[in-house]
């Protein structure tokens, strides 16, 4: 089945080949439907989409490759198996879950960690409200009213992992979920996961893929957190240079939710990347914040969106970037505050810094605000390293290129510090270090006009 020719046939074929009960089926042709009353979206005709070139010209690699090759596949580590702790995790490998391992004691309280087919026949009732209700839902709502790459990924998603944490649970160690890229093709996961009121988790995304491969991934994330309930999400993409990444991650946050989110952007030919956050209870809270660093020949499209939809809840993103050679990156935060959301606080913050000559970074913070009582605010910044910095690290003895790490490193440890999340910033700071190292750190431009105007005073 290739992603620019879905059938009904085969969306139907596969529902009723895995078993999948009828009220999924039924959502499956639905979004079939909807498939075939939308068009791909179109660079020239699109705001939202002229910043992000891809290729949808693959046959979906879940129809190709039914099982893992009886060999097996050498899978990467990842940060949520590398921790000291009783963690949870799910692998999808080429649109096949791999394993999915929940500890015993969080399996007594009721945590569930396991495959999203699996878990729609074993857990209806969880799963049947909520699957598929953020990118369907209300414009007007919770923002809805999703493009075709979204349709496609609910009519067609192949792997996939649910994650459950029941009220009044707090699981302390990081949940994981692990994509893993070895075949070329268009790859589809999907991620539902539910936190009960007064509940907390944290769940890591991991992205990875084998060297060379030449693949899509169109990937949805929907996380649902009741009432009081606490979720960090942490998404890495850590793709080699040939993948190609839509991803729509999406939380909805009741009332008197903290919400957290870190996108790491380091791989990848080109990600568009989609953080949204639907503030739909009074006194939710969230920080959405993001790092991505840039190399020669990758284009990275970010888009985080919050809706504030109820009355006195709170946002704010921040965003920070670095570039180096031929690359492209694009902010495009929007903040949307409906009529009725009265006492809405809300900032967001992009800043880039450009490290060589030929990377260009784009920003464009957007408020769309329909009441008058909030607070908002918006920014953005690009610019290159500071010479001051520079000549006070020199000054003390410390080699430029020990300097320019130091002070790229200090650039992301403002982002990265906010979040207590084990593991993350070690792993960030060591694809940044990686990307930094193959860089020649003498072509690095520094902004040395205030010092200029330093040394005439």
């Amino acid at each position: 089945m290739n992603l620019d020719a879905l059938t009904e046939d085969a969306v139907t074929g596969r529902s009723d080949a895995a078993g999948e009960p009828s009220w999924l089926r039924d959502r499956r042709l639905a979004a079939f439907k909807r498939y075939l009353d939308q068009a791909w979206p179109d660079s020239r005709a699109d705001e939202f989409w002229r910043s992000t070139p891809f290729d949808r010209r693959f046959d979906v690699v879940r129809d190709v490759v039914a099982e893992l090759p009886e060999v097996g596949v050498e899978v990467p580590g990842t940060v949520t198996a590398s921790l000291d702790a009783s963690t949870s995790l799910v692998r999808i490998v080429d649109g096949v879950v791999l394993d999915a391992i929940v500890p015993a004691a969080l399996a007594e309280q009721g945590v569930i960690v396991t495959d999203l087919a699996t878990a729609v026949v074993e857990h209806p009732e969880l799963i049947e409200s909520v699957l598929g209700s953020l990118t369907t839902s209300d414009p007007e709502g919770t923002g809805g009213d999703e493009d075709r790459t979204i349709t496609a990924n609910d009519a067609a998603w192949t792997g996939g992992a649910f994650v459950y944490v029941p009220p009044e649970i707090e699981v302390e160690a990081p949940i994981g979920v692990h994509v893993h890229v070895t075949r070329p093709g268009a790859h589809l996961p999907r991620v539902l996961a539910v936190v009960g009121h007064h509940a907390k988790a944290s769940i890591y995304l991991e992205h990875t893929s084998v060297e060379g491969v030449d693949a899509l991934v169109d990937e949805v994330v929907e996380v649902v957190a009741h009432d009081a309930a606490t979720v960090h999400l942490a998404s890495l993409q850590s793709w080699s240079d040939q993948i190609q990444h839509l991803g729509l991650h999406k939380i909805q946050a009741h009332r008197d939710t903290t919400i957290r989110t870190l996108a790491v952007t380091t791989g990848g030919r080109t990600v568009r990347l989609r953080p949204e956050t639907d503030l739909v209870g009074p006194g939710a809270d969230v920080r959405p914040l993001g790092i991505y660093f840039a190399d020669d020949g990758q284009w990275f499209d970010l888009q985080p969106y919050v809706r504030h939809i109820a009355p006195h809840a709170s946002s704010d993103v921040l965003f920070k970037g670095a570039l180096q050679g031929r690359s492209r990156t694009v902010f495009r935060g929007n903040i949307f505050v409906h009529k009725d959301a009265v006492g809405t606080s809300t900032d967001e913050n992009n800043r880039s810094l450009i490290l060589t000559e030929g990377a260009r970074a784009d920003a464009t913070p957007f408020l769309e605000i329909e009441c008058s009582d909030i607070t908002a605010g918006h920014g953005s910044a690009t610019g290159q390293i500071d010479a001051r910095h520079l000549f006070y690290l020199e000054s003390r003895g410390i080699r430029r290129e020990d300097a320019l790490r130091l002070i790229v490193f200090g650039f992301f440890r403002e982002v990265l510090r906010e979040l207590d999340l084990p593991g993350i910033e070690e792993a960030s700071l060591a694809a940044i270090e990686a990307r930094v190292e193959q860089a020649d750190l003498s072509a690095v431009q520094v902004n040395d006009a205030a010092l200029r105007d330093e040394v005439v005073v």
